[in-house]
């Protein structure tokens, strides 16, 4: 149970918000465990949309979102700190979130490892089917063969 106030804001500074991605994803080393992916969110997060969302006033997650089609936003990279999950907070940011695309956006896609592969990613798949979303397709070209990615979809 979440006991206090939440706040989710839209991260303006760059340099925060390239730092607060690297920090979450390295307290996830069963997500994001290679350093190389761990520093491309980082970068990309300087230059996309970036969500935080605090706690009491503590920075604790993110949800950087990614424009693919005019009609079409990605949820990109999603983490909270390992203390944080498991609270709703996830849920919360996500709902927030994609309510404020509701009038632009037709579509959410999130991408992630295929089912069966990794039991920390079937968790993860859970968690986005108990928000809407559904399997569309899994394409080993975009990860590799050992990697096989899941492309997830909802309507807003």
């Amino acid at each position: 149970m979440i006991d206090g106030k939440i706040k989710i804001r839209l991260e303006e500074k760059k340099d925060y918000k390239r730092k607060f991605v690297e920090k979450v994803l390295r307290d996830l080393p069963d997500w994001f465990g290679i350093e190389e992916a761990i520093l491309a969110y980082g970068k990309e997060a300087r230059e996309l949309d970036t969500y935080i969302i605090s706690l009491n006033k503590e920075d604790l997650g993110f949800l950087i979102i990614k424009e693919t089609s005019p009609y079409t936003i990605e949820l990109y990279c999603l983490g909270l700190f390992a203390k944080s999950r498991g609270q709703g907070l996830g849920r919360i940011l996500v709902d927030e979130v994609l309510n404020l695309y509701r009038e632009k956006i037709r579509f959410c896609q999130v991408k992630t490892l295929d089912e069966g592969i990794d039991k920390h990613y079937d968790k993860t798949i859970g968690f986005y089917k108990s928000l809407g979303f559904m399997k569309m397709e899994t394409i080993k070209e975009i990860w590799g063969e050992d990697n096989p990615c899941m492309i997830m979809i909802k309507s807003l």
